[in-house]
């Protein structure tokens, strides 16, 4: 039956191998003589430094974030402003359905056009939400482009104009991309883009003395999972649950100093977003304003809106939340499964290597939506307004969230809910509630609108209809899914919680119609359907759990419902599983990238793990590398090899025989070949005898300072080598630098992983997502030990009493010991270590650095 099932889907696994090839993994595990030599000689307080830069970053991080989403809100709400008060004006001026619609229509197409233009022709990397492609990196992933300032600019202009524009967008989304991009640029504090947008003359790239210690993948990939945490945060307003999403959804490899730098940012985007959003308000009276009143999901500030009356539930209605929640988890299954069908249609006749096609799909849709949404306004028959006494309730609060709202347009009347369009002096328009606002807002008015209406009002007769909730949610899902996918900036968050939403409040309503008619007088919370849909909704779609509750509680305000929500996410996530993968994991997939899923979540997956072994899989088409290779040998073997890492041993022969074992002295990778070549780093002069070489070709410097020199030359952050440079750096090799050798010792990766032949493919995968592995070195099943090392061998307090005794021994200089370490003394025992782990570098001391015999160095 499995290889039935192989056979079936052979063509789709071999097209996946295939796209697998674009990709290239990161290395998180890289060091070097030249770095050991400098991590030797660092003191305390340089390590407290960077530690403090750490937590100085993270803090910037979250600055940057809260002011990139008040700038976005700003010019939303200029945008939206613009374009509904014109519209509004041609209809009060003008009437009629075509000179409005000719005006709406213009509009939007202008809006979404710039969007689209900007995905088709100069950022295609600001394409979508960006989550894909996030989850990716953070995976392990490399993709080109990704986190480029150039791509940061045009995302944050992107999906301003789709979400002004009227496509089903939402910023939140966008903005976990946008997050990643400034944690990964606060990381560098280097610009590639700035530095070939100047084409060179000017080398954008921070000195370490002002924050540049955190150039390694590894670093880099932790500011851009703080980032993306506070882009998710600053977006909702939620500063625990943009935490929790980033954890959820986005970080493959997490350490709880991780967990507190991005609290830190994560806080401090929100509060930064809150004080800018009040100053935009009313400046001069910042200090005296309360402050926690706002939500991103509030049409009411907490003051006027009582949540704990409005949200609440009975205990019998936990199984109609778990039915709302198996509801969520089949419509999400449904629309992924529509998607991928759409996504084969536009790879098929919308490529992405057709500019003018993309750019003409955004403004088919965009034209789409516009005229369906306008003529649903155009047609809707008109309803009276409440009375005034009620009136008042309606629309009391709201000024201080318009900017998150993304509008603050109000009718002739100086009303925001009731717009009046065609209708008469005291008539309203009902449909226009939802379809002629921003998808935030129809969200607000779904959950909210008549919260404020004092008890014992008919507040229910002015509620949104069913009718119109029926339509928002099949003609929104249905524009939802020709939207997702576009070459336009747009995300899926605010879309699944508005159509979850319309359809929660449908089952609320059709609960409340059974109790009545069964002659009872309970009342249920509409609102906490409302909320809960919405909720189970983007859970069906997303698969989060745990974000996706405290968002919706902190973005809502209803804590009360926690037990609702948590039930309703969760089955909608099961029921989900159950049939399709998460609308994120899907679009992984269909790129190709070989991104390692949690070993937990697929059984499949594990099945196949567990009765493989790593030699069945291991390539042994290696391309070896001697410990000194000449540049014409070096050239060729990467010219005619596909891999990114090489192994170092003196028998290359012996590497390129697949049944026999060699000596691996080291590993080197592709970037770190190019940039030495580039940079004329280790050349030497070509010997037949490695021994007969000059000692000064294999030293590292004497000082600290050209240690760090050397090593910030090396680096691949901010400016990186790419692919396609490869050639250019071969061909600038002069032909007598061609008769030279490159020495590859002290630049070498000395302690690659290796795992026996015998091992499980489950244990190999298990070490590459949980180290975060580039490459894996498979070994005979008997390899050679020298020592056993316990976990009690590597606590902190038996370090330091090592580190203490080989300071004592003079092999550790002094000031680079851990001043007062808390476990030395005057007098030491003679603690035994290993005496060749020195030599084992290629050097007898580390005071000096002196070279010993090339014999210990092979």
């Amino acid at each position: 039956m499995f290889s039935i099932v192989i056979l079936q889907e052979g063509k789709e696994f071999l097209d996946r191998l295939q796209r697998m090839d674009n990709f290239e993994s990161q290395d998180f595990d890289n060091d070097n003589d030249v770095e050991r030599a400098f991590n030797l000689n660092r003191d305390h307080l340089d390590y407290l430094v960077e530690e403090s830069w750490r937590w100085a970053l993270a803090f910037f991080i979250g600055l940057a974030m809260g002011l990139c989403a008040f700038l976005v809100d700003v010019a939303l709400e200029t945008l939206n402003n613009w374009k509904f008060g014109v519209v509004k004006s041609v209809i009060r001026d003008r009437g009629g359905f075509w000179q409005p619609y000719l005006t709406f229509l213009a509009i939007c197409l202008a809006y979404s056009g710039i969007s689209g233009a900007i995905v088709s022709f100069a950022a295609p990397m600001a394409a979508g939400s960006g989550i894909p492609e996030i989850k990716t990196y953070l995976n392990g992933v490399h993709v080109r482009g990704l986190l480029s300032l150039k791509t940061l600019v045009f995302k944050l202009i992107g999906v301003t104009c789709s979400m002004a524009g009227g496509l089903i967008a939402g910023k939140e989304g966008p903005f976990i991309h946008t997050g990643g991009i400034v944690g990964g640029g606060f990381a560098a504090l280097g610009s590639l883009t700035l530095t070939e947008l100047f084409k060179g003359r000017y080398t954008f790239k921070a000195p370490r003395k002002y924050g540049g210690y955190f150039r390694k993948d590894s670093d880099h990939r932790d500011f851009v999972s703080i980032g993306t945490a506070a882009g998710v945060a600053t977006a909702f307003a939620a500063p625990i649950g943009g935490l929790l999403l980033a954890i959820e959804e986005g970080s493959s490899f997490l350490s709880l100093s991780l967990f507190w730098r991005g609290f830190l940012a994560t806080c401090t985007g929100v509060t930064t977003l809150h004080v800018l959003a009040q100053c935009h308000s009313d400046a001069a009276q910042v200090l005296h304003r309360k402050f926690g009143l706002w939500r991103d999901l509030g049409l009411y500030d907490d003051n006027l809106a009582l949540y704990g009356k409005r949200y609440f539930y009975y205990v019998w209605e936990l199984p109609v939340f778990a039915l709302v929640g198996a509801v969520a988890g089949l419509l999400g299954a449904l629309f992924i499964s529509l998607n991928i069908w759409a996504t084969a249609l536009r790879a098929r006749y919308v490529p992405p290597r057709k500019p003018r096609l993309r750019l003409v799909e955004v403004l088919v849709v965009a034209w789409l939506i516009a005229t369906t949404f306008f003529l649903i306004c155009y047609a809707s028959p008109c309803a009276k307004l409440p009375p005034k006494a009620q009136l008042q309730y309606f629309e009391l609060g709201g000024d201080d969230q318009d900017i998150f709202a993304g509008v603050d347009d109000t009718d002739a009347r100086g009303l925001k809910h009731f717009p009046r369009l065609w209708c008469a002096k005291d008539e309203f328009n009902p449909k226009a509630q939802l379809f002629l606002t921003p998808l935030v807002q129809a969200m607000r008015l779904m959950i909210h609108l008549g919260e404020t209406v004092p008890e014992g009002a008919d507040e229910l007769a002015y509620h949104i209809s069913a009718g119109t909730l029926m339509l928002w949610t099949v003609v929104v899902f249905l524009l939802m899914l020709c939207t997702f996918g576009i070459g336009a900036a747009s995300g899926i968050f605010i879309p699944s919680l508005t159509v979850g939403g319309a359809w929660g409040r449908l089952i609320g309503m059709l609960v409340q119609a059974c109790l009545t008619s069964a002659g009872s007088s309970l009342r249920i919370s509409l609102p906490a359907y409302t909320a809960v849909g919405a909720a189970a909704m983007l859970g069906g779609v997303t698969r989060m759990t745990i974000s996706i509750t405290v968002l919706v509680m902190e973005g809502s305000g209803a804590l009360q419902l926690t037990g609702p929500l948590m039930v309703a996410v969760f089955v909608a996530k099961m029921v989900g599983d159950a049939l399709t993968p998460s609308i994120y994991d899907v679009h992984i997939k269909i790129r190709g990238a070989p991104v390692l899923m949690e070993d937990g979540q697929e059984t499949r997956q594990r099945m196949v793990n567990d009765k493989l072994s790593v030699s069945e899989l291991a390539s042994t088409a290696l391309s070896a590398l001697p410990p000194v290779v000449a540049l014409p040998a070096l050239t060729e073997a990467l010219r005619a090899s596909r891999y990114q890492t090489f192994p170092i041993t003196p028998n290359t022969d012996a590497a390129l025989r697949s049944d026999e074992p060699f000596e691996l002295h080291g590993v080197v990778m592709r970037a770190q070949l190019l940039r030495m070549l580039k940079h004329r780093i280790g050349f030497c002069k070509p010997s037949l005898d490695a021994a007969s070489l000059s000692a000064a070709s294999a030293l590292v410097p004497a000082s600290q300072e050209e240690r760090l020199e050397l090593l910030s030359t090396l680096q691949q952050l901010p400016l990186k080598i790419r692919t396609e440079e490869q050639e250019a750096i071969l061909q600038g090799l002069s032909p007598a630098e061609m008769g030279l050798a490159l020495d590859l010792r002290p630049y070498m990766q000395r302690t690659p992983f290796v795992l026996q032949g015998n091992a499980s493919l489950a244990r190999a995968y298990r070490l590459f997502r949980t180290m975060g592995l580039h490459h894996l070195y498979v070994g005979p099943s008997k390899p050679q030990v020298i020592g056993l090392l316990s976990r009690k061998d590597v606590t902190e307090e038996n370090a330091e009493v090592l580190l203490g005794a080989k300071a004592n021994r003079g092999l550790i200089p002094t000031q680079a010991a851990v001043p007062r370490l808390r476990h030395s003394r005057t007098s030491l025992p003679n603690i035994p270590y290993y005496e060749g782990e020195l030599e084992m570098m290629g050097y007898s001391d580390a005071l000096t650095l002196e070279p010993v015999h090339e014999e210990a160095v092979a």
